[in-house]
This record gives structure tokens, sequence and C-alpha cells, in this order.
């Protein structure tokens, strides 16, 4: 009966492992197709088949690890991508197999989050549309709090910012509330009945500080002149100043420190220099702006500065003009050494010298007087010098070519050296007979120097030092230590060369030429025997070097428009972005404007009126190659003024890439001054603009916004450029509706 229920156990482990490793098998082929729940459902037969097989629970663990990872990851870019289902099913997937998996338990709750936020940034755009910035912040402020990388709501707040610094950066006027010209006779008026005047005529409101002082007295006669400027002219004249509270109301104050103080309001703006020194525009900011509140970061090359948005204006205007690349040149250096060297050493060298030496003592012994004594033929020693036949001649050349390219921005010295650093030793014995040696290099070889200076004509001025030095003979002092004897030849000079011209400085040429001889003497002399008798050598050494330099004007200074170096900065006192003048005079038989004194009645004018309809549409090329480069425009339709617009696209990052955003022409009508600015965010595909007018009045009509300029990245048809959103700001309270165009599409082609 033991042996029956043995022999009956050992067939069931057998037909278990038989299962377990069938399962096993068949769980790592599925999991091979893809299939991998099924695998890891058959992996788990298996180790329920076998517990103790370590393979097997290897496996399983390893294989549902991977996998989990994997659809992790492939979830959060699914979020990331906006594909809120399809990440969900992943969870839902990783949790089927892992109930406690805390990553995809946070994952499901952060899809959650992400679709209550995504509630709350369609009401935020949807107010934006509207015209209703702060709400819009206020709807955006928990969804950074709770996600601070959402980039939905960082481009909204961006755009909100970015716009309310555009409308902070467009100064009120008196013009907008009051449009029309006026005339002014006024002969020693006190000066608050003047402001009170144009309060009636105008509706603007005047606003005086309590010092003013109510004798103030002022003279003045104006005819076509704008309330803008009638208004500066008398509080020029009487030592006041003016604060902008909006378009319809201005408080009058004195032109004291102390009230200036007190009311002139002052901006911090940060510059962060792209090539230009933080400590030169600060030193160009105390002497031209007077600025004293500044601060620089040398490691960030950042200046922050607090000053008037007038200072501010100007110190833009002059950040344009130093902030720009260095020129930078290329050097293309070719040196020449040609070497010549001949050598002729033929004839005898017959014995020069006889040695006659007396032999040792016979004893064996030192030398004696008995033996000179006895000094005979037997007793002497002679020495005979060699006979030598001179049959050489040597004929050498070689040239030694270098030819380096160096690039050296402005006024920065470039140094090449091609050669050797040869060592010199030098002992040093101390006191208590410590011998210490110290080494020291000398350069030997060819060293050039060059500082190049850019012209604006392409032309470089360049101040060269070259040396050309060598190895002449080793000389060794009676201590010992091996000294050097060096050759060297010199060359300093200034060049001024146009880009590309090619200058040689030829003639530094050593020529050296040797004749010795020796010969029997007398014999020695005797025309053509005398060849036989003697021994002639001719040396000659010649060496000329030659250098050759063309400077390849890489970068230059680019020359700024002459309405950017020349700007008006006010008066010693105050300063301003324009000058204090008056609108020419109208010719003969114009119609007058109105009266603007108390008495009179001001004339009405027509200004531009606010925008009822906006549209935006897209213009460019249907088809373009791959590797081309080309533009796309926004353009803008109004049938009334609009002030600004701020907009938001999006591109196909994989086939195209945004090179630049330039202004178009629809905002610089009439001559208008504009202020544009843009970003791209690249891997995002996205790109924002905004481009405002500095007046009031707008512009209106057809034209272009902005202008992009793209490169095609690969094949596609189409690739899509989408307007994500669009905010123009017009002369009413309210913007009008803005019809959003199609996106653009452009074919790629091969």
């Amino acid at each position: 009966m033991i042996f029956i229920r043995v022999l009956t156990l050992s067939l069931v482990f057998c037909l278990a492992g038989c299962t377990g490793m069938r399962d096993h098998r068949e769980g790592m082929s599925l999991i091979e197709e893809g299939k991998v729940e099924e695998g890891l459902a058959a992996l788990s037969k298996a180790v329920e088949a076998e517990p103790t097989n370590a393979e097997f629970r290897k496996d399983l663990y390893v294989k549902r690890s991977a996998f989990i990872d994997r659809a992790l990851a492939q979830a959060q870019g699914l979020r990331a991508a906006g594909k809120a289902a399809e990440a969900e099913a992943l969870y839902q997937r990783v949790l089927s197999m892992d109930s406690g998996n805390l990553r995809a338990r946070a994952g499901l709750d952060e899809l959650a989050r992400d679709q209550r936020h995504a509630d709350i940034l369609a009401e935020a755009k949807a107010a934006m549309k509207a015209g209703d910035a702060d709400q819009a912040t206020k709807l955006l402020r928990p969804i950074l709090a709770e996600n601070p990388d959402s980039p939905g709501a960082r481009d909204l707040m961006r755009g909100i910012r970015e716009l309310e610094v555009k409308l902070q950066s467009v100064q009120p006027t008196l013009k907008s509330g009051y449009p029309s010209p006026i005339n002014l006779e006024f002969r020693e008026a006190n000066v608050r009945m003047v402001f009170e005047g144009l309060s009636r005529t105008t509706n603007i409101n005047f606003i005086l500080d309590k010092d003013v002082r109510p004798d103030l007295r002022t003279t003045i006669y104006l005819k076509n002149a704008s309330i803008d400027d009638a208004v500066d002219l008398i509080l020029q004249t009487s030592q006041l100043q003016r604060k902008m509270l909006n378009s319809n109301t201005v408080l009058i104050y004195p032109n004291t420190p102390e009230k200036i103080k007190d009311y002139q309001d002052l901006m911090v703006k940060a510059f962060y220099l792209q090539s230009a020194d933080a400590k030169q525009m600060q030193n160009t900011f105390k002497t031209l702006l007077k600025t004293k509140d500044m601060v620089i970061d040398e490691k960030l090359n950042l200046l922050v500065m607090r000053d008037t948005p007038e200072a501010i204006r100007l110190a833009e205007k002059l950040v344009a003009l130093h902030d720009q690349a260095e020129p930078e040149v290329m050097l293309e250096v070719e040196v020449l050494e040609v070497q010549r060297s001949r050598l002729l050493n033929m004839g005898i060298q017959w014995p020069n010298q006889l040695t006659l030496t007396p032999l040792a003592s016979t004893s064996g012994g030192k030398l004696t007087a008995d033996d000179l004594r006895h000094l005979n033929g037997t007793r002497l020693g002679a020495a005979v010098s060699d006979t030598v036949v001179n049959l050489r001649k040597d004929n050498t050349d070689s040239n030694l070519l270098a030819n380096p390219r160096i690039r050296a921005r402005n006024h920065e010295k470039a140094h090449i050296l091609i050669g050797d650093k040869v060592p010199v030793v030098t002992a040093t014995t101390t006191a208590t007979g410590i011998v210490s040696d110290s080494v020291q290099y000398l350069d030997v070889g060819l060293k050039l120097d060059v500082e190049p200076d850019i012209h604006l004509q392409d032309e470089v001025a360049i101040k060269i030092g070259m040396e050309v030095s060598s190895i002449v003979k080793q000389i060794t002092t009676p201590n010992g230590t091996l000294a050097y004897q060096i050759g060297t030849r010199n060359a300093n000079t200034v060049l001024r060369l146009k880009d590309g011209e090619t200058q040689i400085l030829a003639g530094l040429i050593s020529d050296e030429d040797r004749n010795s001889g020796s010969g029997v003497p007398g014999l020695g002399d005797l025309p053509i025997v005398g060849r036989l008798f003697s021994s002639q050598q001719n040396s000659r050494d010649k060496t000329e070097i030659v250098l050759s330099i063309t400077p390849r004007v890489v970068r230059n200074v680019l020359r700024p428009d002459a309405s950017s170096m020349e700007f008006w900065s006010g008066t010693e006192s105050a300063l301003r972005t324009k000058p204090l003048t008056l609108p020419p005079m109208k010719p003969p038989g114009a119609p007058e404007a109105g009266a603007g004194a108390p008495e009179g009645n001001g004339g009405e004018a027509n200004p531009r009126g606010a925008a009822k309809s906006i549209s935006l549409s897209w213009s460019g090329p249907a088809q373009v190659g791959v590797g081309e480069t080309f533009k796309v425009g926004l353009r803008l339709k109004s049938d009334g003024a609009v002030r600004s617009l701020p907009f938001q696209a999006s591109f196909d990052a994989a086939a195209l890439q945004t090179v630049e955003i330039v202004e178009g022409e629809f905002f610089k009508q009439d001559g208008g001054t504009t202020s544009f600015s843009s970003n791209i965010d690249p891997a995002a595909g996205k790109l924002f603009a905004s481009v405002a007018r500095s007046d009031v009045e707008g512009a209106s009509g057809e034209n272009t916004v902005a202008v992009v300029t793209l490169r095609a990245l690969a094949p596609k048809a189409p690739a899509e450029i989408r307007l994500l959103s669009a905010a123009p700001i017009v002369q009413g309270e309210k913007s009008p509706a803005t019809i959003l165009p199609p996106p653009y599409a452009v074919t790629i082609n091969p």
C-alpha cells in the first residue's frame, strides 16, 4: 500500500510539472505575439502549478513589471496629448493586473483633475473672448495652483499678461477724448480759469493740486492746435506738470521735486543683454538718462532699471543701438619658408702637422737630462696628421608651409604658434648645498599675433606681429647647464584690407655665403696644379619667408536705420520721446477750427469709428517642397478702428519649423507707431504674437497683421497652421465678435 501511494504522488507531481512547463511555454509565446494579458495569465497558471519553480516566478514578475511600466508611460503620454479616454483604458488595464498600483490610481485622479481643469479653462477662454480679462485670470489661478505645468492655462495666462502690458504701454491722450483742433486767445489770464474754460468746451476733467498757486497767470495765442499740445504749452510756460488718469481726466500739479516724487509713475524694466556689456549700458544710462535706480547681474548680463515711462522708452532705443553682435573675421594665413643650401667641398687635405715626441727612458722611469743628451733618431717618436681627399657636393631645398585659419572677434588678439617649446633648465644651489632645477620653456618656430579692427565698409585693419625663430646651436655653460642660441626674424605692421583681399608680405631674407680653403704653403697657391695641394670649401645658405593673409568678414556691424540713430529725448529737466511742437497751419481757404476759449464752442470732428466687424484670414502658397522656406501672412479686415491684436496659433511641429515672426503693415498705416512682440514654442508647436498701435485711434481697412516664415521639414499632405485665439482691442469699450479663419493647409512634396 505504501508503495502504491508513493507511486501515485510521483505521477501527480510529474503531471503537474508537465502542466506548468506547458503553461510557461504558452505564456512566453503569447507575450512575444503581443497578447500580454493572456500570456501573463498563462504564466500565473504555471506558477500555481509549480510554486517552487524560481524561473517561472522570475519570468512572471519581470514580464508583468515591464508591461506595467510601459503601459504607465504610454498612458502618461496619451494624457499629455489630450487623449483622456485612451489613457484611462490603459490605467484600468494596469489595475486589472495590479489592483494596488499607486501610479495607476494617481493617473486616474489626474485625468479627473484634467477634465475639471478643461471645463474651467473653457470658461476662462470664453471670458477672455468676451473681453473680461479679470474674470479669466480669476478662473486660471486655481488651475495653475494645482497644476503649474498646465500648457493651456499657462498659454492663456501669458496672453493675458502680455495684453495687460500692451494696454499699459499705450499712454492715454487728450486727443482721443477731444480730437477736434482748438483756438486759444488769452492775455494774462488766470491758469485756473483757463483750465475751467477748456473743461467746459472739451468736456475734459482737469484736477488741480492744492499747491497750484491761485495767482498763476498765462498768456497764450493758438490757432488750429490739438488739445494735447495746447495743455502742454500752458503747463510748460507755467512750471506745471500733468498726469493722465485716463483720456478724459488730467491731474495738474507743480513741477517741483517733491510733487514729481508724489505723482510721477515709475516703471521697472529688465534688459537681458545679448552682446552689450551690462556695466557699459549702466554707464550709458547714467550719463544720458540720469537714471539712478539700476541693478546689474554680470552672470546673466542683466540690467534692471526703475524710471519714468519716457526714460524706459529711451532706454529701449539705446539698448537697440548697443546690443549688437560683435563683428567677427576669419583670417586665412599662409606662411611659406623657402630654404636653399649649397655646399661644395673638393680637394686634397695634406698633412699639416708633424709632432716629435721623445720616448720614455730605457729603464722605464721618467725621462732624464742624460736621456736628452744621448737623444737620436731611435729615441724620437713622430706623429703626422692624416691626408684627406674631399669630394663632397650638397644641394638642399626645403619648403616649410603653414596654412592656419583663425577666427577672431573685433579688437581681440589671436595668437598662433607652430613650432616647439624648448626647455631651458636652470640649476640653483642653496647655501646648504642643495641643488634644485627649474625648467622654463622658450617658444621656437612660427609665432603670429593678429588683432583685427573691422570697419563698416567690410574693411579690416589688421595689426600683425610675426616672428620666425630657430635653434642655431647649443651652448654648454661651465656649470654644465645647457643653453640655446636662437636665431629670429621679426616683422610688425598694420594692414587695411577689404573683405577677401589678399596681401603678401615677403622679403624676410637671410643670405649667407662662405668660402674657406686649406693647402700646402706655396704649392697650394700655384695655378691649376695648386688644386692638388689644397682643399676648397664653398657654402651658400639662403632663406626667404613669405606671409600671405586674407580676411573674410563673417559678421559685421549692421548700421541701424537713420530713424533709430536719431531721436528726441526731451529737455534737460524732463525726458520726452517726442518734441513739443504744433501741427502746421492749414492752407488758405481751409475751414477754420472751432474756438477753444471759454466763450467759443469747439468744432465737432469725425473721429474714426469703432470696429463692428472683424475677420481674419490666411494667405500663403498651396504647395512647397521639403527644405523650402515660405511665408504665410495673417490678414485682418475691419470696418473700424482696431488698436491691438494679440493672437495664438498652432502649427504641425513634425512637418513645419517656424523660423521667425515679423509685423505686417496693418497697424503701420498713416505712419503710426507700433510695438510688436512674439514667442515661439517649437516643441509644443505653438506661437504667440501681439501687435499694438501707440495712439488710441487705431487702424482700419484690410492688410497683413503678421508674417510667419516657415521651413518644410517632412512630406505631408496637408500640414496645417491653426489660429487658436485672437482678441482684438478696438476703440470702443467692447470688442466685436471676431471671425477666426479655417486652418491654413499646405502640401509638402518630397
